[in-house]
């Protein structure tokens, strides 16, 4: 059976002082406001968290490596056409 793909939760950062602004609609704003809110989060965050680990898992896959997690577990190719 395979398990599901759980993304990790955040943990304490240090402060930071650099922005960076999204463009977010009201319900992709409002999903990332629930989930922290039920997490007991910033809403800031929580878009932090994923972020950073959408670009961890892209820059993995970018290099080759293996990705733990998901349906398959298949190393990715990617090609340049």
């Amino acid at each position: 059976m395979d398990k599901p793909n759980i993304p990790t939760l955040p943990v304490r950062q240090p402060i930071r002082k650099n922005i960076f602004a999204i463009r977010l609609t009201d319900r992709e704003r409002a999903e990332i406001e629930a989930l922290a809110k039920q997490l007991r989060l910033p809403d800031s965050y929580m878009a932090r968290h994923f972020i950073l680990e959408a670009v961890a898992y892209h820059r993995t896959v970018q290099r080759g490596e293996r990705v733990e997690g998901g349906t398959d577990n298949q190393r990715v190719k990617l090609t340049t056409e």
